[in-house]
């Protein structure tokens, strides 16, 4: 418990990374280990996540996240695609998903609940927020390997699109820049727990 809570108390938003410092190819296979193992709703788990650290690819990326200094700066990304179109009630992907919720037992069941949830005019932002468990999940990953990280949800969604050559039906949830964080951690402020 104790790592746990260390990792919640050391992850905060890095603004300004390492140059030329990227997270090793066990590093992010570790941060997306993490982020697959997230919670998902229906167990449906409606994402992918895309790694990105060539400096060209890079660059469009910062671009579509208007330039942040986390984006500009980053040596690694690791974007959370939602799978907005693979969700229809009837598509393969929700049986196959449901097939292993189910663990051996009836699908009907789940099946039913979903079809009354599901509402296609709102299931790219339901799909979007279950991704940001996901994010969660490798947000504090990151912090546990004392990499620097910082989720980013300000993105023009097209341009985004367009630089991870996503297909349609698939739309950037959110994007996680990381590395080696240039700057100390400051002090952290919330409100305090009566509040």
């Amino acid at each position: 418990m104790a790592n746990v809570l260390g990792a919640i108390q050391q992850r905060y938003a890095c603004r300004r990374f390492v140059a030329g410092r990227p997270p090793s190819d066990d590093e992010l296979v570790s941060l997306i280990e993490a982020a697959r193992l997230a919670p998902s709703a229906f167990g449906l788990e409606p994402w992918r996540f895309l790694t990105v650290i060539d400096a060209a690819q890079r660059a469009e990326l910062a671009r579509a996240c208007f330039g942040q200094p986390a984006a500009a700066t980053a040596p690694a990304f690791i974007t959370i695609v939602a799978l907005v179109d693979a969700l229809e009630p009837d598509s393969d992907y929700v049986r196959a998903r449901f097939e292993a919720e189910a663990r051996g037992g009836p699908v009907a069941p789940l099946h039913e609940m979903y079809r009354a949830f599901y509402r296609a005019e709102a299931i790219a932002a339901w799909a979007q927020g279950q991704c940001h468990f996901a994010a969660a999940h490798l947000l504090l990953q990151a912090a546990h390997l004392g990499l620097g990280s910082c989720p980013i949800g300000g993105f023009d969604a097209a341009a985004l699109a367009r630089a991870l050559r996503l297909p349609p039906g698939e739309t950037p949830a959110l994007v996680i820049a990381l590395g080696h964080c240039a700057d100390t951690m400051p002090k952290r402020v919330r409100k305090p727990r009566a509040d």
